[in-house]
């Protein structure tokens, strides 16, 4: 299962990963999204954080299989 996200500039990614707390910052709150996520699972490559506060248009659970 995976979680695709509209960002509010269009952009639709995947949330890869989500953390209260991340080395580069003492700010509480982050999700790791793949920016390219239509690209083939082996070769992704740009993965961003972003504060938790960032607004999505929607979230959506995918289930292969």
């Amino acid at each position: 299962m995976i979680k695709v996200a509209k960002m509010t500039d269009g952009r639709v990614v995947e949330i890869v990963r989500v953390a209260d707390t991340v080395g580069f910052s003492p700010e509480p709150g982050w999700v790791m999204v793949c920016m390219d996520f239509e690209k083939t699972y082996g070769k992704r490559t740009e993965f961003k954080w972003v504060p938790a506060a960032t607004q999505f248009e929607w979230v959506r659970e995918y289930t292969f299989g």
